[in-house]
């Protein structure tokens, strides 16, 4: 994996960064989508300083990931849960030889 250069332009400035080539596009459009939300931070807000107002963006970003890290828990949590109940069906299937009529399983 061998890094190069690329040239994005936002925030009204040219920066060169290293990174790996396959990753240039996701940088882009990272850089895109960076743009567009301090853009639109600036309209809604009126504020016309790029530090304070990059300061929000950063915050509502990191309070994005953060709500999707906690999804991502459930949802690991949640089919943890789920393996662990065909993991015991399956156990008790190939000790007693047959299947259950009763066992259901919600899949979600």
């Amino acid at each position: 994996m061998s890094s190069k250069t690329i040239e994005l332009n936002f925030l009204g400035q040219l920066f060169r960064l290293n990174c790996p080539e396959e990753q240039h596009e996701a940088l882009r459009e990272a850089a895109k989508i960076l743009d567009q939300r301090v853009s639109e931070m600036k309209e809604r807000t009126g504020i016309l300083q790029v530090e304070r107002v990059l300061a929000i963006v950063a915050l509502n970003f990191s309070f994005e990931l953060m709500k999707e890290q906690q999804k991502t828990q459930f949802t690991e949590g949640v089919l943890q849960s789920q393996i662990q109940q065909l993991t015991h069906s399956l156990e008790s299937i190939s000790l007693s030889g047959t299947i259950s009529q009763q066992t259901t399983y919600e899949i979600q």
